[in-house]
């Protein structure tokens, strides 16, 4: 009796082994030995993290004085004093406030000081200083025409220099400018408020901020790409704030897609206003545009934005802002009275703590 119990003893025994190592091989079919439990688990992939800079200046105008120096040989004479370069933005944005055109030597109408060109070989100093995209939607685009407008398209076309907000006819003018950098697309657009003396049929060539036409290719454009900024030319000069008409716009566009918001035309910066991961910069002031009847058309900021992609998600950030003494040419303000000063009035028209990034 005792031997035929222990034989029953064994086989369960044996039999609970086999079940145990049954479970065993179900829970972990096929694990290599060599392998540590650890790492058993499918390890998920690093993400990846894109980045792009885009740099932002205010107007442009490369005719009256600084057209005649151009003229005269000095090709890089309105950025001699500033190395864009140096800060290596993949994008560096302005607003070309005037056309480029040939008119026999002429850089302003002796007649009106109000119209002006820059010569020819003026995409060649923009190229030079290392500007790479400009809006040519401005209340200047039509100074000397349509004709001189085609011009400029042709000759910043010839020198490789992108631009966006006109055209050569209506069926292309809003149509946005795709930039892919690093993985990150863009889509640009540039619109004006209006345009001087208006010229019968501008806005055949030049965008006009219509929400209309904007909001349908902003939607069209906004599935595509990874950021839509919008570069608009409108408001009052010389101000001490933006006028609720721009600020309304401006509000529009974010609400409709848009990511950052560009101001030009009033001639004096105005302050930035963060919203969520979204900017609205109500106005950049000048860049290159000789004012000197008035302080502030002489203090500027250019800003330099950051761009990460994380897999799919984009998140938007301002690296720097370089306070800039506007001239014939134009320099990094240097003097810190005067550099705190522009800083004190930016700052009480934005709404978030600039000096982190306030250089």
């Amino acid at each position: 009796m005792k031997s035929t119990s222990s034989s029953a003893i064994r086989l369960v025994v044996f039999a609970a082994i086999l079940v145990l190592i049954e479970i065993l091989l179900i829970w972990f079919p096929g694990r290599p030995s060599s392998v540590p439990f650890s790492e058993s688990f499918v390890k998920k992939e690093a993400a990846k993290t894109d980045s792009v800079t885009f740099l932002a200046f205010g107007d442009i105008n490369l005719g009256r004085w600084v057209g005649r120096k151009i003229l005269s040989g000095e090709i890089n004479y309105p950025f001699e004093r500033l190395d864009i370069k140096k800060y290596r933005a993949d994008i560096v944005f302005a607003n070309l406030e005037s056309p480029i055109s040939d008119q026999k030597g002429e850089t302003g109408d002796p007649k009106n000081n109000l119209v002006f060109t820059g010569p020819p070989h003026g995409t060649k100093t923009l190229q030079n200083a290392g500007i790479t995209l400009v809006s040519t939607a401005n209340n200047h685009a039509m100074d000397y025409h349509k004709k001189a407008l085609f011009e400029t398209i042709d000759r910043l076309t010839n020198d490789s220099i992108m631009f966006v907000g006109t055209g050569k006819g209506k069926e292309n003018i809003y149509e946005p400018l795709i930039i892919e950098k690093k993985n990150i697309k863009f889509a640009i657009f540039a619109v004006t408020s209006f345009m001087n003396f208006t010229p019968k049929g501008w806005k055949e060539v030049v965008a006009y901020a219509d929400t209309a036409q904007m909001l349908s290719k902003i939607d069209e454009v906004r599935k595509l790409v990874d950021v839509v900024i919008v570069s608009y030319h409108g408001g009052v000069e010389y101000t001490d704030h933006p006028i609720k008409k721009v600020k309304t716009f401006a509000q529009w566009c974010i609400q409709h897609g848009v990511d950052v918001f560009i101001g030009h035309h009033p001639h004096v910066t105005f302050g930035i206003e963060s919203i969520g991961n979204k900017f609205i910069v109500h106005s950049l002031g000048n860049f290159v545009f000789y004012q000197p009847q008035k302080y502030w058309t002489q203090r500027s900021y250019g800003i330099l934005f950051s761009f990460k992609k994380r897999n799919t998600v984009i998140s938007i950030a301002i690296k720097k802002i370089l306070p800039l003494n506007v001239n014939f040419q134009t320099s990094i303000l240097k003097d810190s009275a005067e550099s705190q000063k522009l800083y004190t009035r930016t700052q009480k028209l934005s709404n978030f703590d600039l000096s982190p990034v306030w250089e």
